[in-house]
C-alpha cells in the first residue's frame, strides 16, 4: 500500500485502514470470491464466513469500504488501490476474465452516458450485454489501460462514444412526448 497516497476521510481515519478487521486486500479478495452470486446476501455472508470473516464484520466492512469508495474525499485513493487488487483476485477466483471488443466497449460506454438526461443506467447496460458489475470492472479496466497507453485509439474511442451518445440522446428525445 505504500505506493498509494493516503487520504483521510471526514472521520479522520486513514482511508486505506482496515474496517472491522478487513483490509482492502482482503475485501477485494472476498468480493472476487462473491462475484458470481449476484446480490445474494446469505451467500455473501457464507463466503465471508468460509474465509474467516464473521457476518457482522463482513457487513461493517462492506458498508465501510463502499462508503469510502463513494465519498468524494476518499473515493479516488480507495478505488485506485482497490481496482488492481480486485482484478488480481478475480483472475484467481473468478474464472476467465470478461472481454469486449472496442465496438462493444463504445456501445457500453455510450449506454451509461448522456448529455440530455436520457435514462443511462449501469443496470440497463449490464442487461443489454449479459454482464454484471464485476465483469464490467474487468472490461473497463482492460480498455482504460489500452486507451491510456494508445493516444490514437483513445482519441478514436472518445469520438465514437461522443457520436453514439449524441445518437442515443437524439433517438430518446424523438421518442419523448412533448
Amino acid at each position: 500500500m505504500g505506493l498509494f497516497r493516503r487520504r483521510r476521510h471526514p472521520g479522520g481515519d486513514d482511508a486505506l485502514e482496515p474496517i472491522a478487521g478487513v483490509s482492502l486486500e482482503r475485501y477485494a479478495d472476498l468480493c472476487a470470491r462473491m462475484a458470481g452470486v449476484g446480490d445474494d446476501e446469505a451467500a455473501f455472508r457464507r463466503i465471508a464466513a468460509e474465509q474467516g470473516v464473521e457476518a457482522a464484520d463482513w457487513d461493517a466492512a462492506r458498508a465501510g469500504w463502499n462508503a469510502r469508495m463513494h465519498d468524494p474525499g476518499t473515493a479516488g485513493a480507495v478505488a485506485l488501490a482497490y481496482m488492481p487488487l480486485y482484478q488480481a483476485a478475480l483472475a484467481r477466483h473468478g474464472g476467465p476474465p470478461a472481454t469486449a471488443t472496442l465496438d462493444e466497449y463504445v456501445e457500453m460506454s455510450a449506454l451509461i452516458s448522456t448529455d440530455v438526461g436520457r435514462p443511462a443506467s449501469f443496470e440497463a447496460m449490464y442487461a443489454a450485454f449479459g454482464i454484471d458489475a464485476p465483469r464490467w470492472s474487468q472490461i473497463s479496466t482492460h480498455w482504460v489501460d489500452r486507451l491510456r497507453t494508445d493516444p490514437r485509439l483513445g482519441a478514436e474511442y472518445g469520438e465514437r462514444v461522443r457520436a453514439r451518445v449524441r445518437q442515443l440522446d437524439a433517438e430518446w428525445r424523438r421518442g419523448r412526448p412533448d
